[in-house]
């Protein structure tokens, strides 16, 4: 009968980041494990907290099923005479098998017959497989770093402490760090530290260590916390500002969440809200509490692992730790405000970006040139606020503030430059040039942030090219993937008209102070990088890999204009007509490999079907040219669609390599144009079709 697995690795605290990733790790182990010696199940899950990692097998089956193996031996013609009797080669191969020679099947293969041998092969029972596949599976969970303890040929998060192995009611017989697996787990470190027996049905497996203190289920622990945390701010009538990541932080360094809420002198409010929240979030993990208008009050919610019996005295240690924070904030903001903040930049000297790049000063030049060029040919009606932007856009990293709060860059620039009587769009753009931070994360909203982002972001990307430090597999230190998508993102957000090679050769260009000597090819190996991100992230947002490489292939300079044509053939291609005028397509390219191109000669057609084809070519060809300029290409795509059943009738009845020199070549310019029309949107024989 099929039983239920329960395995549980108990460990010291790993670190909240990692859970959420190994818990997938381990479902994706374990399925890959159970399904390669074919034990069938009907669900895997994975439960945690920073103290355990928990694998839930529902319906595992009790055994392997029997297979049938299939051994090859030598070729039938070698193993057997012509008379059918065996050769030594083939009593040899039987006598190697445990078999008699009579038992030989003799098989047809692609290369021939070949003899084999049949034998069934009874399946093993799943408890004995566990013993090998657990120890696997637990070994095999990758996490960003690992630690040895006493067990030295071992590698974890952190040690492990204890196993729990449950097949149904018997326990799967392993250890692994010194470890032995048994049917018992920890409560709670705290409030209830002793073993407990647990069952392995996910259901009595949850209740028994609901009953030690340990809400093992990430989503009941949210939820926990987040009531606790919304019934601790109950009596000061405030509203929790939700945030979602602190939230997700807390519940992966909780066992069993608890709230309190404290308070903190009201002067601290004259601080900036980022700066409050920041001190409240990054080192304590604490929420901010806001009024119904979204006003910071002085009050916080902080998140306990444990369950007081002195909430008040836990409370005043959290205001204590606060208060703290809030103070060196205080005087650093005060002592910031000494300086104006352009008084920052000249300092900016000592700051090195790369010892091959240059200073942060140096980097502020060269991301000054590239934002007023690219404003020249945008926005020249913003240049003056780009311009004085891009020269305070660093200034904030030698403050005090940012140098305590790292995150808080461009933000500061932002209010120091405000105190410091520069403009609104000026102080906006400090803060819009590190946007996105991430993938997903808000756009600069003015021009001149999205302008000045660009430009520091192009020029981080080339430098770091230039000098040899390019992402490789999965590594890409300084985050340059993440810079080239933001830029992707940043000109299709705000629909700009931006020539990515004439922004390469800018930024390459600005290099040569430093780098006189830049690697040849160095242009075309980054706008082949800018390419992949681009269509990694179109294929990730749903359009077909053969869709984004037909509009990529053809152009791929304007990054927004290169996205309309992906995006039109994506919308087209949903149409009957349009597969079998790709294979046609296809078939055209394939005739004008070596052909230039020309002009169609009228009085050279022949054939009704190519006079037919012309025709319907001009027509449509004025209404293709009116909508490219319009950038409307699905109805550019629509409208050469029409073109199929005279394109059809064409490759029937009319043959293209006629003898006659001038018709034929009259033949390959009517395709060449045909084909060029196409071509403006996307390269067709990219697409990928059935057969």
């Amino acid at each position: 009968m099929n039983r239920d697995l329960l395995l549980e690795i108990g460990t010291e605290e790993i670190p909240g980041s990692f859970i959420p990733k190994a818990l997938d790790d381990l479902a994706r182990l374990a399925k890959e494990h159970l399904d390669g010696v074919s034990l069938s199940y009907s669900r895997v899950s994975t439960l945690g907290t920073p103290r355990r990692l928990a694998l839930c097998v529902k319906d595992l089956s009790c055994r392997q099923p029997d297979r049938e193996e299939v051994i090859t031996g030598p070729p039938a013609k070698i193993a057997f005479r012509p008379d059918g009797d065996p050769t030594k080669a083939g009593e040899g191969f039987a006598r190697s098998q445990g078999v008699n020679v009579e038992e030989l099947e003799v098989e047809e293969r692609k290369r021939g017959a070949y003899v084999v041998v049949r034998r069934l092969v009874p399946g093993r029972e799943t408890i004995e497989l566990l013993s090998e596949l657990l120890p696997e599976v637990i070994t095999s969970i990758p996490f960003p770093k690992t630690m040895w303890w006493a067990v030295e040929e071992l590698r974890f998060a952190r040690p492990i402490r204890w196993l729990v192995a449950l097949y149904g009611e018997d326990r799967v017989p392993f250890s692994l760090a010194g470890v032995v697996a048994g049917p018992e787990s920890r409560g709670h470190r705290f409030m209830a530290p002793g073993m407990i027996q647990v069952p392995s049905d996910l259901a009595g497996y949850l209740r028994a260590l609901e009953g030690a203190f340990v809400l093992v289920d990430p989503a009941v622990r949210r939820d926990r916390l987040l009531k606790e945390a919304n019934g601790a701010i109950a009596s000061v009538g405030g509203n929790l500002l939700y945030d979602n990541e602190l939230v997700e932080i807390n519940t992966y360094l909780t066992e069993f969440p608890s709230a309190v809420c404290g308070s903190f002198d009201r002067r601290f409010l004259g601080l900036p809200r980022e700066v409050l929240v920041t001190c409240m979030r990054e080192h304590q993990r604490y929420f901010a509490v806001v009024d119904d208008k979204g006003n910071i009050m002085p009050h916080f919610v902080a998140i306990n692992n444990t369950r007081s019996p002195r909430p008040e005295l836990v409370r005043r240690g959290h205001e204590r730790v606060l208060r703290a924070r809030l103070s060196d904030a205080d005087f650093f903001f005060k002592e910031d405000q000494k300086r104006p903040l352009e008084a920052f930049v000249a300092d900016l000297s000592g700051m090195v970006f790369h010892e091959r790049l240059g200073s942060i000063l140096d980097k502020t030049y060269r991301v000054k040139a590239l934002a007023c060029h690219l404003a020249r040919q945008m926005a020249p009606d913003k240049l003056d606020v780009v311009e004085r932007a891009a020269w305070l856009c660093k200034a904030d990293l030698l403050t005090e503030m940012v140098g305590e709060f790292p995150g808080l860059q461009g933000i500061m620039g932002r209010e120091y430059a405000l105190i410091s009587g520069e403009g609104t769009e000026v102080a906006n753009a400090i803060e819009e040039h590190y946007m996105p931070v991430r993938s997903g994360a808000d756009l600069p909203k003015g021009i001149p942030g999205a302008l000045l982002s660009i430009a520091d972001k192009a020029d981080t990307i080339c430098g770091t090219f230039a000098i040899g430090l390019r992402p490789s597999g999965t590594a890409d230190p300084y985050g340059l993937r993440r810079m080239a998508l933001g830029i992707l993102h940043i000109v299709e957000g705000k629909s700009l008209s931006l020539s990515l090679k004439t922004l390469i050769t800018e930024a390459l260009g600005q290099l040569e102070p430093c780098l006189p000597e830049l690697p040849e090819g160095l242009s075309t190996e980054i706008l082949t990088f800018f390419r992949r991100r681009l269509s990694h992230d179109l294929v990730a947002r749903g359009l077909d890999q053969d869709v984004v490489e037909a509009a990529t292939r053809v152009e791929f300079d304007d990054i927004t204009n290169c996205i309309l044509r992906a995006k039109a053939l994506a919308a087209v291609r949903s149409r009957p007509e349009f597969e079998s005028l790709s294979i046609a397509f296809k078939r055209v390219m394939n005739i004008l490999k070596s052909f230039k191109g020309g002009a169609i000669d009228p009085a050279l057609l022949e054939a009704d079907e190519e006079k037919a084809l012309y025709e319907i070519y001009l027509s449509v060809e004025k209404k293709v040219e009116v909508l490219l300029k319009t950038q409307d290409y699905e109805q550019a795509l629509i409208a050469l669609l029409s073109l199929k059943p005279e394109v059809d009738s064409f490759f029937d009845h009319v043959l293209v390599m006629a003898k006659d020199l001038e018709i034929r070549a009259n033949r390959l310019a009517l395709l060449w144009n045909i084909a060029r029309l196409f071509s403006q949107i996307g390269d067709l024989s990219a697409i990928v079709v059935p057969g």
